[in-house]
């Protein structure tokens, strides 16, 4: 029962603004721990002040009433000022606040009470300072390591060394300072050098371990879209989708097995990687996502894994740009008498199946006749062009210029009628660029979107 309860709780809105889970996304371990720590004392000391106000109240001399609440209301009005900046994710300056605000109420208890066991509080100050301020900032956590260590020595020396009364009354215990004083420097010295190489290894290690995990996302992410990534990582596998509304464009170069028969081995994969790389940089740039290099043919979509209404325009647009990377590279080759590839591309919009299947070596994929479609569009086009199916053309047809070639003959698929995709619509360019989008465009863009 208690086991559902804490769980209850921890699924809850009042867990996550006490836990400031909200705050710890994105940061590094160092930040987190931090964050955890700093909020963990806050709530601690809270929480012990609540108990402890009625029974000073109640319990102790009148005396001590003024001081009492002076240490409380000095405590808590750093803590409201740490917090504060902890929710502006400040956290090193709302570790800082925290901790002087500690180390200013215990050396006031020690001050007022010669017996209290507050006195030892200040080791653990001196370690809570590793743990509340990130290593980035290491002046500032030296800083408040040294200043409980200070005030411990001092207390010490004061009560202990000079036989020094407490405000309120004689200290109830006294040890000869010249057996006290030398241990008691040697062994905090060597318990906070301890400490520091310990979070020294730690830091060390969080830090090879981030540069790891960023590289492994990293590869991660070039193999799968980030939410199948999170998907596979969270649930182990990831359901297929479907997605009714799509478009799949292929590309393949023409006489690639020719020309590839006259370059060496490391010419040509050179010269693959140049021109898929160039593909690579515009797929995030026009939301498609890229599926998959076989050979020497190059295939993407749009509306995939995100659905958006812009699929078919991002994928032309994207199809522009490599059609005119490609006519560059053409007129580079050829005024060098260098052999140089064209390129076919077609286009095909439609529903589709996509996901992860199998359990090793995950790839996305996507399944429906509209990736045949879009297969044989690329097949029955021409090398240079855009060809496009009537499909795609009914959502592009605001935006670009496209010339009708009637019902092509189609392996497997019948007659389909395509277009070539010209440019962008004259009233849709930037100085009569036809692959240059102006304002006008990205207006329809926008309320197509």
């Amino acid at each position: 029962m208690l086991r559902h309860m804490w769980q209850k709780f921890k699924g809850s809105r009042l867990y996550d603004l006490l836990a400031l889970r909200s705050l710890t996304q994105g940061l590094t371990s160092g930040e987190i721990r931090a964050i955890r720590t700093t909020n963990g004392i806050q709530l601690t000391f809270f929480t012990i002040l609540l108990f402890l106000l009625p029974q000073v109240l109640l319990v102790e001399p009148p005396e001590t009433h003024f001081l009492s609440m002076m240490l409380f209301a000095e405590i808590v009005g750093l803590f409201v000022i740490g917090r504060i900046f902890l929710y502006k994710r400040y956290f090193a300056t709302a570790g800082a606040f925290t901790l002087i605000g500690l180390n200013i109420h215990i050396f006031g208890l020690c001050i007022a009470y010669a017996d209290d066991p507050a006195h030892s509080i200040f080791l653990l100050l001196a370690l809570l300072a590793f743990l509340a301020i990130p290593p980035d900032f290491a002046k500032l956590r030296w800083t408040l390591v040294a200043l409980p260590l200070i005030a411990n020595f001092a207390d010490q020396y004061y009560y202990r060394v000079m036989g020094g009364a407490a405000v309120f009354g004689p200290p109830k215990w006294v040890v000869p300072g010249d057996y006290l004083m030398p241990p008691l420097v040697i062994v905090t010295m060597f318990f906070i050098l301890t400490i520091n190489s310990f979070f020294k290894a730690v830091s060390s290690a969080e830090k090879l371990l981030a540069a790891e995990h960023a590289a492994s996302e990293k590869l991660l992410l070039n193999i799968l879209p980030q939410s199948i990534a999170t998907e596979l990582k969270v649930k182990g596998t990831s359901e297929p989708r479907h997605y009714p509304s799509t478009t799949v464009c292929f590309t393949d170069f023409e006489g690639f097995t020719q020309i590839a028969e006259s370059m060496s081995p490391k010419e040509l994969v050179a010269e693959l990687d140049r021109c898929f790389s160039y593909f690579d940089s515009l797929m995030d740039r026009h939301k498609l996502e890229k599926l998959k290099t076989i050979g020497d043919s190059y295939m993407f979509a749009g509306g995939i894994p995100l659905q958006n209404n812009t699929h078919a325009i991002d994928c032309v647009m994207a199809a522009l740009e490599i059609q005119a990377f490609m006519n560059q590279m053409k007129e580079i080759k050829s005024g060098q008498n260098l052999p140089y590839w064209q390129l076919r591309l077609g286009i095909h919009s439609g529903d589709l199946v996509a996901g992860v299947i199998g359990d090793k070596k995950f790839a996305y994929d996507v399944w429906s006749d509209t990736v045949n479609t879009a297969s044989r569009c690329e097949s029955s086009g021409l090398p240079g062009e855009i060809n496009i199916s009537k499909a795609t053309y009914e959502l592009v047809k605001d935006f670009f210029e496209c010339e009708y070639r009637g019902a092509v003959p189609a392996k497997h698929k019948g007659e389909i009628e395509m277009y070539f995709v010209r440019g962008l619509r004259p009233e849709l360019q930037r100085n009569n660029q036809p692959r240059v989008p102006n304002e006008k465009f990205r207006e329809l863009y926008v309320a197509r979107g």
